[in-house]
Parts: C-alpha cells; sequence; structure tokens
C-alpha cells in the first residue's frame, strides 16, 4: 500500500486462517480503544486520549510507527490469532529483531531479519519462559498437606499437555528437550514437598465433543 513502505509491519504470508481487520483475542480487545479513523486500516489505541494509534490492522498487515516491545507483542499475538504460520518483517531493524524473536517464540516462522548468535540464545530464553509459564499451569493450585496421595496420573496428564505445547511452540529439538526437562524437575520438586496436583481440564471444541457423544451413544446400542 502506497505510504506504508517506511513503516514497521509485520505482513502475513497468506498462509493464515485469517485475514480480517478486527479479528483479535479477547484480551486485546479489552486492552485497546479500537477506532477506524485516523488512518489505514483499524487502530489500536492504549488510551483514549492519544493521537497516534499503538499499532493499525490493515487485515493481512499489522504496522506501527514505534518499536515499542508491547505493541510488536500484541501484533505477534495477532498474527498468531489469526492462525499465521510464515510472517514477514518490514521496518527498522530494531523492530525487526523484536518481532522476530516474539513471534519465533510463539512458533511462527518469520522473515525479513537475520538473527546473530546471541538473537537466538534470547530466542531460546523466551521459549524456555513460556514453557515455564505452562508448566505452572499444570500445577494446577498446588496445596500443602498429605490429605491426599500423590496422583501419578494427574502428573503424567500434565506433562502430556506441557510437552504438546512445548513441541509446537519450539522448533529446536534439543531445545525441546532441555525445556521439558527442566519442566518435568519443576513439577517433581512441587510433588516432593506436598503439593497436591490435578489433571488440567482441556476443554474441546464443540465439534469435537459431538463426535465423541455420537461415539458413546452408538456403542450403547
Amino acid at each position: 500500500m502506497p505510504g506504508d513502505i517506511d513503516r514497521n509491519q509485520i505482513d502475513s504470508e497468506g498462509r493464515g486462517r485469517s485475514t480480517s481487520k478486527g479479528d483479535v483475542p479477547d484480551p486485546l480487545r479489552r486492552r485497546y480503544y479500537l477506532d477506524d479513523s485516523g488512518g489505514p486500516g483499524l487502530g489500536f489505541y492504549a488510551d483514549a486520549r492519544i493521537q497516534t494509534a499503538a499499532f493499525r490492522d490493515l487485515g493481512g498487515r499489522l504496522v506501527t510507527a514505534r518499536s515499542d516491545p508491547n505493541a510488536i507483542r500484541d501484533m505477534a499475538a495477532v498474527a498468531q490469532h489469526r492462525g499465521w504460520t510464515l510472517v514477514v518483517v518490514h521496518g527498522h531493524k530494531d523492530f525487526r529483531r523484536e518481532a522476530w524473536l516474539t513471534a519465533s517464540a510463539l512458533g511462527l516462522e518469520v522473515r525479513g531479519y537475520q538473527p546473530s548468535v546471541r538473537d537466538r540464545q534470547e530466542l531460546e530464553r523466551r521459549q524456555a519462559a513460556l514453557a515455564r509459564k505452562a508448566a505452572r499451569a499444570a500445577e494446577a493450585r498446588p496445596e500443602r498437606g498429605d490429605r491426599e496421595p500423590r496422583d501419578a496420573a494427574a502428573e503424567r496428564a500434565n506433562m502430556r499437555i506441557v510437552e504438546a505445547v512445548v513441541r509446537a511452540r519450539v522448533g529446536d529439538r534439543p531445545a525441546q528437550d532441555r525445556i521439558l526437562t527442566a519442566a518435568s524437575e519443576r513439577l517433581a520438586a512441587w510433588l516432593e514437598r506436598g503439593a497436591r496436583v490435578q489433571p488440567i481440564e482441556v476443554v474441546r471444541p464443540q465439534a469435537q465433543q459431538d463426535s465423541l457423544r455420537s461415539r458413546e451413544r452408538q456403542r450403547s446400542r
């Protein structure tokens, strides 16, 4: 689009599920003020009084005038939400570096930036942080005490969920193995201190739930 070539931007390469303006995660919709005036596309404003959008949504392209890590984080979250698997970054070097780090940590393939050795080390740290977050979710409100025995089945179920997240989001197999080892050790440490762990409830898509119910009815006949 004319006038956008000097902007910092994340472009979809056409493999995404959606390129619809305004198709964003609910937390972002609640965090920002949305306004389609003041420039091309849909503007996302962090405050009702400011004049410049944190970023603008042009459907298959997300643009920003700055290299703000918070805006880049949210732009990458939009790309992930829309199912973009391959994106191209343009603009200032600082923007392209941060966009590469953030989107790559979420499991997207990113072109338009050549990472350095230290960039790759930083990416590995961010991926590990995401895995630790997933592991904390698997700890399911640990409580002290011996009122219930250790639930080995729950531990295995939770680790399978953590492993699925890591395998999907981290591309490097050795990094996957290191992250999963750390997550397993962390969960084991909680259990050794007397924590109680319950299986994470995974909500299946409605279509999958309907299919399961249909198979159950057939078996009961």
